[in-house]
């Protein structure tokens, strides 16, 4: 069943990368700066003459016409070679392997306490519908969705780095230094997975089954955690894994604010800077992320539901 959904979706996978990748190389084209004069800017040349910029377009194939220079960039993509910056000249490959570990670090963390914080709020909302506990939970929910993430950021950074220095203001990858990036980005997903959460407690609680184990006389404890929990996990697992691509590719802003050597940090620099082969890296990768991710939640969606496995 599994290799079968593998075969299936690969060409989609596929066409979906392709698709994107002619996106972005038609885009990065549009941008009015001159790759020729930045590199050469690079270099630190102080006067740049039309001969210099006309050599360099010619070695950056940049004279040729844009299907040429898209199909010569995509068989390079296809031997592991994206290109180099503008900027230092650097392999974008190894840019971003460089930055992979610490965007890898934030997305794990946050996506896990996201879920660790979700998963027992939504149940309990669930437990005590249309109750104290049920309104608390639901105004936390709404209250945290509708706090956008840099000033979120910026209020930590007052309050936790400079009011009470007890954390660094800018992220690094240590202990103390991932805890306000962290909160941020799992606070962020926290009201998304809660919500999820509360529903898919409420459409099980409603199940004739679970009257079942009520009227039977099953402890509380034991009807949450071997009957209502696997119905709850169901759902929540596809979209987590799904806030945790959006965090691989979509954390850029919090990345920026807390200043974290991540993909996201590199981007944002790359588009300031108009280096385009690190743009257009960037693109491919967020591609590449989501629809991994989507295979692997399938794949795991099947052998965790045996329902699916049997249709």
């Amino acid at each position: 069943m599994i290799v079968s959904l593998i075969r299936e979706r690969l060409p989609w996978m596929l066409v979906v990368l392709l698709t994107i990748s002619v996106l972005c190389f038609v885009l990065s084209d549009l941008d009015p700066a001159d790759p020729a004069a930045i590199l050469l800017q690079a270099q630190g040349l102080e006067t740049i003459t039309e001969a210099d910029l006309a050599a360099k377009r010619e070695e950056l194939r940049l004279d040729e016409p844009l299907f040429l220079r898209y199909v010569g960039w995509l068989s390079n993509t296809l031997h592991g070679d994206l290109g180099r910056s503008y900027r230092t000249y650097t392999p974008v490959l190894d840019l971003y392997m460089s930055k992979l570990p610490n965007t890898l670090l934030l997305a794990v963390l946050a996506t896990a306490v996201s879920f660790l914080i979700a998963l027992p709020l939504g149940m309990l909302a669930a437990f005590f519908h249309r109750g104290s506990v049920d309104r608390a939970i639901q105004f936390f929910v709404i209250l945290v969705a509708a706090i956008p993430g840099f000033w979120l950021a910026f209020m930590l950074i007052v309050l936790f780095a400079v009011t009470l220095p007890w954390l660094p203001a800018f992220g690094t990858p240590t202990p103390a230094g991932l805890v306000l990036p962290v909160t941020v980005l799992a606070l962020q997903k926290t009201a998304v997975l809660t919500r999820l959460a509360r529903s898919a407690a409420l459409d099980a609680l409603g199940q004739p089954w679970m009257h079942m184990a009520n009227a039977k006389g099953v402890p509380p404890f034991r009807r949450a955690f071997h009957h209502l929990l696997p119905a709850v996990l169901g759902p929540m697992l596809p979209v987590s894994g799904l806030e945790f691509a959006n965090l691989m590719t979509g954390a850029a802003v919090v990345e920026y604010v807390f200043a974290w050597p991540g993909i996201g940090k590199l981007a944002i620099d790359s588009v300031i800077g108009a280096d385009m082969p690190v743009v257009v890296g960037f693109c491919l990768f967020a591609g590449l992320t989501f629809v991994v991710v989507n295979l692997a939640i399938d794949i795991i969606t099947l052998i965790v539901d045996p329902r699916l496995r049997n249709p």
